[in-house]
């Protein structure tokens, strides 16, 4: 038996929402035994003394009341329900935003039931909200979304790795890396899941390279949660290594100088990338601190002339001696 249950692997947090919502049901409420029972026909085997300790987190947060009868106690709370509820334009409105954006991660376990749970939401609310809820949907539309089409996540990976941060349990995995274009074991201690453009990924301590790192989930081909705890570290790293999306080891300083028409686009699209930029008489300059990864690399060369490398200098060189290919070619 693994941290006092068996059975279906769900977090702690996942176990209290199923005891909430029993103990929501019933009026009457329900004796330690009898939850312990429910959870069984959920394959979710604890405990009672698990059932009590979570009773006693979810009393800190929730009106969860009891009541001794016939020499047993009895664990009750007050139902929730929106049935009685009636949205505002600027409620469903932002329900119908919210319901638009979870379309670019409609890949992910987690944004299918976010999408579940805003329609659970209306449907559970006055017909009224759900006729204006459904006019509200097509007011929105987001443009070129990717749909994680290219970025397929193990949706059983992914609630493994949730409950690993639920738990602090350190994880076992085999990751492919892009950069390395191989495949190794790794332990991990996952510190949390992040989103980056769209891309799920789980940040957290790894014990091979002995520092923070990021790794994409959709990258991760085998996983296994270990009975070793693992506890935060206090300190994070204080440099994001990732520019773009992938990550590496070596943190540099990047400064760009852009010309032409160029100066216009970056200020427009991409100045969210820098840490800052500088407009001057001969350029835009654009400063960055971060791990010079491929990907970085070809967004630079997207630039063409209208991009200047002034540091770290070995790229400057790198790009100078393939522009003098070009042109060789062309001769």
């Amino acid at each position: 038996m693994k941290d006092g249950h068996q059975g279906k692997e769900v977090s702690v947090s996942q176990r209290q929402i199923y005891i909430l919502s029993l103990l929501s049901e019933n009026p009457k409420g329900y004796e330690a035994e009898e939850i312990r029972n429910r959870l069984k026909n959920w394959n979710i085997e604890v405990s009672r003394r698990t059932i009590l300790r979570d009773i006693d987190e979810l009393s800190l947060n929730y009106g969860i009341g009891e009541e001794e009868r016939g020499g047993k106690t009895y664990f009750f709370a007050d139902k929730y329900t929106l049935k009685n509820v009636d949205f505002t334009i600027e409620d469903l409105a932002s329900l119908a935003f919210t319901k638009e954006i979870l379309k670019e991660y409609i890949h992910l376990d987690m944004g299918q039931h976010a999408t579940l749970l805003v329609n659970k939401i209306v449907e559970q609310s006055a017909s009224l909200n759900q006729l204006q809820f459904e006019k509200l949907c097509s007011h929105f539309q987001q443009g070129g979304i990717r749909n994680g089409a290219k970025d397929e996540v193990n949706p059983q990976i992914e609630k493994i790795i949730q409950n690993a941060i639920d738990s602090q349990k350190k994880l076992e995995i085999e990751y492919y890396s892009f950069t390395s274009d191989e495949s190794q074991k790794r332990v991990i201690h996952p510190y949390r899941l992040l989103l980056i453009d769209s891309y799920l990924c789980v940040e957290g301590y790894c014990e091979l390279r002995k520092e923070i790192r990021r790794f994409r989930v959709s990258r991760i081909k085998e996983i296994e949660q270990l009975d070793e705890k693992f506890q935060m570290q206090t300190e994070t790293d204080k440099t994001d290594r990732a520019f773009l999306k992938l990550t590496g080891a070596q943190v540099e300083d990047i400064e760009l100088v852009f010309t032409g028409e160029s100066i216009r686009y970056v200020k427009e699209y991409e100045a969210g990338r820098a840490k800052w930029i500088e407009e001057r008489a001969d350029g835009l300059y654009f400063y960055q601190t971060a791990a010079v990864a491929p990907d970085v690399i070809r967004w630079i060369r997207g630039f063409g002339p209208e991009v200047d490398v002034i540091r770290p200098t070995w790229l400057a060189d790198q790009l100078k001696e393939e522009a003098r290919k070009r042109l060789e070619k062309k001769e």
